[in-house]
């Protein structure tokens, strides 16, 4: 059994995406050796998004802490402040859409967690 692993958002670089938004991945094969889950912090950026994605295996829970936004999928538009929480299922396309004046920042955790927070 592995032991106990913590790490500090302030020693973790932050990896940019365009449409304006920065993720830092604090728990994965990479970072900590965790085996079945990765969690990390976004920030989308004012006028940013993440754009209209799946996951095809994975399921994703995210944890609002500060700004206004929408969660988009398919079938329902989500209004998005601090404290709300989503779970979004493997399969289900979905995008997030900064819609307030400040930074849209959430929590998220994937299990499985992805691919490319593994180490090959």
């Amino acid at each position: 059994m592995a032991g106990l692993k913590w790490v500090d958002i302030a020693n973790v670089e932050g990896i940019y995406r365009e449409p304006p938004r920065t993720s830092w991945i604090l728990v994965s094969e990479k970072t900590t050796g965790s085996q079945n889950i990765a969690m990390g912090v976004n920030e989308t950026h004012v006028g940013g998004m993440v754009p209209e994605h799946k996951h095809d295996k994975e399921e994703e829970v995210m944890f609002f802490l500060q700004g206004k936004g929408k969660f988009v999928t398919k079938n329902e538009t989500i209004d998005l402040k601090p404290g709300i929480c989503i779970y979004n299922p493997p399969g289900e396309y979905h995008s997030i859409i900064n819609t307030g004046d400040e930074v849209l920042k959430f929590v998220w955790i994937y299990s499985p967690q992805l691919d490319s927070h593994r180490n090959k």
